[in-house]
């Protein structure tokens, strides 16, 4: 009877040690990383054999606070107690991974799955999540390997099919994606979190009301569900629908821990949703509440310049850079120092900026266009042209471009080069009077005595596409009338160059 009661006591243990672990999982889930904390550390207190997965999971909420090196240390902790635990490993990878050093974050991974055999789910779910969420898409294929692996070793691993769904929506595959969720579905899972995936595929798919309608779902089976609230309030935000937008990131945030970093989390929504000066406050409440993070600055920088407040703005960028090591800088905060730069009148510094933005990321090549237009503002065509021109490049197909390169060039006198964009305009809209327009203008420039002729075409075209609707467009029917008037006149043509003449009369 003794080894009976035993055995029964030891069991309730067991069934309350792992509804306890359940439970920190679901707060996890739902950003209440606080709650969770507790729950992990009471467990690490009272059950030491598990102590190096404990460690783990508290070094996991670290990380999703962006706190690498408490992470870390968790991790560590985890594995002085028990090297043969893979987790610890993925965790060390992760955090490796993201000071740059892919080496010892390999590594980590590789003797995170040596460890498991690659037959532990957990192990491959938690090293495919970190290359669909935070690396390159290039390494995307090694998650989708790993996710794929994860569903092999169990198929009703629903976590699995879920991150492989996301991972095909990395890879726009919608097909895959909905059926990977399918399977999901059919499996023991978290219906909200289930539910907040379907809804980021449709908002992915511009679809609004797919996507709230799962949203809303999700809300209905947990209404304290956080996230949720925060997909809700990006959607709307996407939509501009800001008023919904702001009403469902103050839900997120009443729902989640409510700490500084969440406040950090609600000003960068604001700042998203436009409301800048809203944002700005929740900035300094927290500058002033001594809240360690420099991304204060770079965001508040943010808000200042689009609040026209150059000056404080500089002060912020310039405090960001200070206290940011160089690895963590963004594309975007060079863009915005250059921005501000420009706003301040200190060119030659901004455009060094926007060079090192463009370096950080080579497809923001509409930033040399950022430049170009400040030297076009101030009437220095030369430059303009300069740093438009490194815009283009075989694969352009942005009509915008070559509409702004080509008056770049024709204000500086290179009429031919101008000409050039103007012909590429015309091609990608070669229903829109402007390119044909401006091909008059340049090609005109060329024939100042007008006597070939050469505008006469283009100008004949702006005719053709504004006619119909000639009060709209009344200056530009009365500059091509009165160039093909001047070329009749010019070649003797009385009579037609009368009709053109009379053209201009009945317009004005």
């Amino acid at each position: 009877m003794k080894h009976v009661l035993i055995f029964i006591t030891t069991l309730l243990i067991s069934f309350t040690l792992s509804a306890q672990d359940e439970q920190a999982q679901k707060y996890v889930e739902k950003e209440q990383y606080s709650k969770a904390n507790v729950i992990y550390k009471n467990l690490l207190a009272s059950n030491t054999k598990k102590a190096s997965e404990y460690y783990y999971y508290l070094g996991d909420i670290c990380l999703r606070k962006d706190k690498n090196d408490s992470a870390k240390y968790f991790f560590m902790e985890g594995i002085k107690i028990d090297e043969t635990i893979a987790l610890n490993y993925v965790g060390i990878g992760i955090v490796s991974m993201r000071v740059n050093n892919a080496t010892e974050g390999q590594r980590s991974f590789d003797k995170a799955l040596q460890l498991s055999s690659s037959k532990n789910a957990q192990v491959l779910n938690a090293i495919g999540e970190y290359y669909i969420l935070e690396a390159t898409t290039s390494e995307l294929a090694k998650g989708v390997v790993l996710l794929k692996r994860s569903i092999e070793v169990d198929a009703k691993n629903s976590m699995g099919w879920m991150l492989l769904g996301d991972a095909y929506g990395r890879q726009a595959d919608g097909t895959k994606q909905v059926e990977a969720y399918n399977k999901a579905s059919t499996l023991v899972h978290s219906v909200p979190l289930l539910k907040m995936k379907y809804g980021k595929l449709y908002t992915s798919a511009r679809n609004i009301e797919l996507a709230v309608k799962y949203f809303n779902e999700g809300l209905a089976v947990d209404v304290t569900y956080g996230p949720i609230y925060r997909e809700l309030g990006d959607v709307y935000n996407r939509f501009k629908k800001y008023d919904l937008a702001i009403e469902n990131y103050k839900k997120y945030v009443s729902y989640i821990d409510r700490n500084d970093d969440v406040e950090f989390k609600y000003g960068f929504f604001l700042l998203k949703n436009k409301n800048y000066s809203e944002a700005v406050e929740v900035l300094n409440t927290l500058e002033n509440r001594k809240f360690n993070s420099p991304y204060i600055y770079n965001r508040r920088a943010v808000c200042y310049y689009e609040l026209q407040k150059y000056d404080f703005a500089k002060k912020d960028i310039e405090t960001y850079f200070k206290k940011v090591s160089a690895i963590n800088t963004t594309s975007a905060d060079y863009e915005y120092y250059g921005k501000i730069l420009l706003k301040t009148g200190q060119d030659s510094l901004a455009i060094l900026q926007f060079q090192s933005a463009v370096d950080r990321d080579t497809t923001r090549l509409d930033l040399y266009g950022e430049i170009g237009n400040y030297y076009y503002g101030k009437g220095n065509y030369s430059k303009a042209s300069e740093y438009m021109s490194k815009q283009v490049r075989p694969s352009t197909k942005d009509p915008k471009i070559f509409y702004e390169l080509g008056q770049a060039y024709f204000y500086n006198k290179e009429y031919a080069k101008a000409d050039s964009n103007f012909v590429k305009l015309v091609a990608l809209k070669p229903a829109v009077y402007i390119g044909y327009l401006w091909r008059a203008r340049a090609t005109a420039a060329q024939d100042p005595e007008t006597k070939l002729g050469l505008a006469k075409p283009y100008y004949e075209k702006v005719i053709e596409l504004c006619a119909a609707n000639g009060a709209k467009y009344t200056d530009e029917l009365i500059e091509s009338n009165e160039y093909i008037a001047y070329y009749y006149t010019v070649n003797r043509d009385k009579v037609k160059a009368d009709v053109a003449w009379k053209n201009i009369l009945a317009l004005d």
